[in-house]
């Protein structure tokens, strides 16, 4: 079934939103949409692109054991090798890609956050 569907944006909790931009920025190459402080100048949401790739990111700090954080994100990309060599380059370290037996070439890398993004490409 093909609802129209392009993608999907995940929306994710933090303590230190600013801390999360630059990351992300940094080591992953997404640019910054826009942000909407609060009444202090606290960062309450922001959004962030690369490509066709969106990120939307919560300030509101609602991060505990409790919360229910997925533990993978899946990103499709066209060169698995060049987000690697990426990567790497801003000082993060990670296993190289490799080639699944299911079908895919993955990259899987943690962020300073406790996120873990697993960057794919059918091969």
């Amino acid at each position: 079934m093909n609802n129209g569907y392009k993608g999907f944006v995940p929306y994710l909790f933090f303590d230190n939103v600013e801390a999360a931009l630059q990351w992300y920025a940094r080591v992953f190459g997404f640019e910054e949409i826009s942000r909407w402080p609060d009444d202090k100048g606290r960062i309450q949401n922001a959004e962030m692109r690369v490509g066709n790739t969106e990120l939307w990111l919560d300030g509101s700090g609602r991060r505990n054991e409790d919360d229910l954080r997925p533990n993978w994100l899946g990103v499709w990309v066209d060169d698995v090798d060049a987000v690697y060599q990426h990567v790497t380059a801003a000082g993060v370290a990670c296993e190289p890609p490799e080639d699944k037996p299911y079908g895919v070439r993955m990259l899987n890398v943690a962020d300073e956050m406790g996120y873990l993004w697993g960057f794919v490409k059918r091969i």
